[in-house]
């Protein structure tokens, strides 16, 4: 199981490997856009692993995390 919130006392939110790997890989509308608030989780665990592992660079972390962040907050504007 992956817990995409670590830092949750009360009520983390856990998905399996298969279901986590489905989740960063949507992409409709563009990888920064999701239809639930897991795959947000997700997509924001996942990228920041990679920012973690220095995959990629600081700059590019902080805008891909904000599209994906307030795209979602945006979402039903």
């Amino acid at each position: 199981m992956i817990n995409l919130t670590p830092y949750a006392i009360q009520n983390p939110i856990e998905v399996s490997e298969e279901e986590y790997d489905q989740l960063v890989q949507k992409n409709e509308g563009g990888w920064s856009q999701s239809e639930s608030f897991q795959e947000m989780l997700a997509k924001l665990h996942y990228l920041r692993l990679g920012f973690g592992a220095g995959k990629i660079q600081e700059a590019d972390f902080l805008d891909r995390e904000q599209k994906l962040v307030l795209n979602w907050w945006n979402r039903g504007s």
